[in-house]
């Protein structure tokens, strides 16, 4: 080597190592070897780059302090990479530094693959992994792929591994001096505050998904927008950021994919006005990953959801599916102007910043203490999809002993949200009243509808009935394409029960050449929650319909009886000493309805049991599938039962059908796979000789 070629390299090698970076230098080698010499510089300086759903990003501070995900465009990656490293080239005059070039930036990019750690989201508070451990250091924890990114001015006291009961009961006079002060309706919602204010924290331990919090009041000033305040505060240390609510689903699903792909943790939707109902505000609480294209551009981005949302306003009307998404923060100050009263200990707004960290180790304590006592279980309302949260939040709710009554304002949330149902089934009445058994083209029922709207007569009759029944979505008939909507609800609504008169609409036939399809109400069908057949030859020809929000099953006897029971009298049966009966055995006949399976397909629950026929609804799509095949039902699998203890007392009564029936022994009620009384803790009904001997 000459000493001109020694000095070029001794140059190059000075030029590489400046600011004691590592360099990489920029010859006539494949582009494939210069760009794993970048990755393997990044990984080894611990760059924090991170890998999220098939994307490069990083985290970020916005001006207020709040960390979000930024997903690395060409440019972001290139000022990276330039402060990460030198990067020489050789030209004729000598070594210079140049720029990471673009097609090393571009490769990158393009990779699809690469050496760095995957990232789920981020969080500004301690929380629980789901084998009840907790993440308390900052920085990126590999067993829940998330990155903890406190404030610098957070300082959390200590939280006890085995609390004491003296620490659990100052960790809940805190927390009862912190949001005691709301007007709460009843204890049930002052249970579910608190729940809410767990929710962050056991976010990351619970493996289904959590339920909207309606933050709900009557009047303006109740103090609604301050608990979603204090609850953002304890979990971000900042109030939360407001999201009204848009008009349009197509709206709804841009805000909710661009919120999630800042990775927020905490959703507020402030001052609800109108009817809150969204199907992309559905989907989203019950997934756990969002897929929406990513606006100028023509690919998908896909999103996590691992956020706790709340929703706030002043009676709130809620449709659709999310009334059983939801649970329920009821506020009354029993004042005509809330907005005046005082004499509050703390000004929360300037107190729970002060005292953020013991709060938060307040609420860690209450949390800890349920884990250390190995999770012990309590009786909660059912939640479907969001029963790992229910579960979670009752059991420390209950072993604390802090407030009882979680979830015990469902049932009224149900009512209360129920217009939806009520309005449909008035209009159907209307129409079965004006058509009796006509089949009804579309096109027909929006012109009669437009005409009742002039109609002078009686507004309970003919059209005008059917206009003035009109569900709340469908009543503005001059706004757009009337007859679009009017057919795309029609067809949404298809078999749906909605009240106890068993009307309900179907596609009597389609005019194939038209494309017109008619349409009739349809009434008769009997009702009822379980699928137990009328004769036991007649399960042949059981239906069901799945009612938005409920299950219902409908039967349709067939009266194909071999010889008649009714008269036959029924063998005495003494309950305390006879063993219960054996089931049947058979493979694809061992499941009951509400059983949650895993299948080929998914987890569902099972609202169909036949001896070859079993329908399960997902619960990631909300479709219903059914397996017929005998080596698809053998691969189902139970993961857990709703059909007991308390539930089946909901499902059954001794004065219903077949169980107030002498005739059906608990020997053919278990041959039919149904639960026997013996089982229930029914009585045996009286035989008809006996009820004659008692009168």
């Amino acid at each position: 080597m000459s000493v001109q070629e020694d000095s070029i390299a001794t140059r190059i090698a000075e030029m590489l190592q400046t600011d004691g970076l590592p360099g990489v230098l920029i010859s006539n080698r494949p582009l494939r070897a210069m760009c794993a010499d970048v990755l393997r510089h990044l990984q080894r300086a611990k760059t924090p780059i991170y890998v999220r759903h098939g994307q490069l990003v990083r985290i970020q501070r916005k001006e207020d302090g709040t960390p979000c995900i930024e997903t690395l465009t060409e440019a972001a990656l290139k000022g990276m990479l330039a402060r990460a490293m030198n990067v020489v080239k050789l030209t004729v005059k000598g070594p210079v530094h140049i720029a990471p070039p673009d097609t090393i930036v571009k490769d990158m990019l393009a990779l699809g693959e690469w050496p760095f750690l995957p990232l789920d989201s981020i969080i500004e508070v301690p929380v629980f992994r789901p084998d009840g451990t907790l993440i308390e250091i900052p920085g990126y924890d590999a067993a829940t792929r998330l990155v903890y990114a406190p404030l610098p001015t957070l300082r959390i006291p200590p939280v006890p591994e085995e609390p004491t009961w003296e620490q659990i009961v100052d960790a809940l006079a805190l927390i009862d001096e912190t949001i005691g002060e709301f007007p709460y309706q009843n204890e049930a919602s002052k249970a579910n505050a608190v729940g809410l204010l767990l929710t962050p924290l056991i976010r990351q331990s619970i493996t289904g998904q959590v339920p909207l919090a309606l933050i709900d009041a009557t009047r303006p000033g109740t103090g609604k927008s301050l608990l979603a305040e204090t609850v953002a505060m304890i979990a971000t240390g900042r109030k939360a950021a407001m999201m009204t609510a848009p008009y349009d689903d197509d709206e709804w699903r841009k805000r909710i994919a661009s919120t999630l792909a800042e990775g927020a943790t905490i959703i507020t939707i402030d001052n609800i006005k109108a009817r809150l109902q969204a199907a992309s505000l559905d989907a989203a609480l019950t997934s756990s990953i969002v897929k929406e294209r990513v606006l100028g551009q023509s690919k998908n981005g896909i999103y996590s959801q691992r956020a706790t949302w709340m929703a706030t306003g002043n009676n709130i009307q809620i449709g659709g599916d999310l009334p059983r998404r939801s649970y329920w923060i009821r506020m009354d100050a029993r004042t005509d102007k809330p907005w005046t009263r005082g004499g509050f200990k703390h000004d929360l707004e300037e107190w729970v910043p002060a005292h953020r960290g013991e709060l938060i180790a307040a609420l860690l304590t209450l949390a800890r203490a349920w884990f250390a006592a190995g999770r012990p279980a309590t009786r909660v309302p059912r939640m479907g999809n969001f029963q790992s949260w229910a579960d979670t939040i009752g059991g420390i709710l209950a072993y604390t002993q802090m407030v009882a009554g979680f979830l015990g304002n469902l049932d009224a949330l149900y009512e209360q949200a129920d217009d939806d149902a009520v309005q449909w089934a008035a209009f159907l009445r209307a129409w079965h009243e004006l058509y009796q058994e006509q089949e009804v083209p579309v096109s027909q029922l929006a012109k009669d509808i437009k005409s009742g709207s002039f109609d002078g007569g009686d507004t309970t009759l003919g059209v005008a009935g059917l206009f003035n029944t009109l569900p709340d979505d469908l009543t503005d008939v001059q706004k757009g394409d009337f007859k679009r909507r009017l057919g795309k609800a029609l067809a949404a609504r298809v078999g749906t029960l909605f009240d106890e008169s068993g009307l309900h609409l179907v596609k009597a036939r389609m005019d194939k050449r038209g494309g017109i399809v008619y349409w009739k109400v349809v009434a008769g069908l009997q009702v009822s929650q379980v699928a137990i057949p009328q004769k036991e030859e007649n399960f042949e020809e059981n239906t069901f319909l799945e009612q938005a929000g409920s299950l219902v099953v409908l039967f349709i006897p067939s009266r194909k009886n071999v010889g008649s029971e009714e008269n036959k009298p029924a063998k005495p049966a003494n309950l305390q000493d006879a063993p219960v009966p054996e089931r049947r055995e058979e493979p694809w006949t061992h499941f009951r309805l509400l059983d949650v399976v895993l299948t080929p397909k998914g987890e569902g629950i099972v609202i169909q049991d036949w001896p070859m026929s079993v329908g399960v609804r997902l619960h990631e799509t909300l479709q219903t599938v059914y397996f017929s095949e005998p080596q698809d039902i053998l691969k189902i699998r139970v993961t857990s039962s709703l059909y007991r203890d308390e539930y089946q007392q909901a499902l059954y009564s001794p004065s219903q059908w077949p169980y107030n029936d002498p005739a059906w022994t608990d020997e053919r009620l278990a041959h039919m796979g149904e639960p026997t009384r013996a089982e229930l803790g029914f009585p045996f009904p009286d035989t008809p000789q006996k009820q004659e001997e008692g009168q």
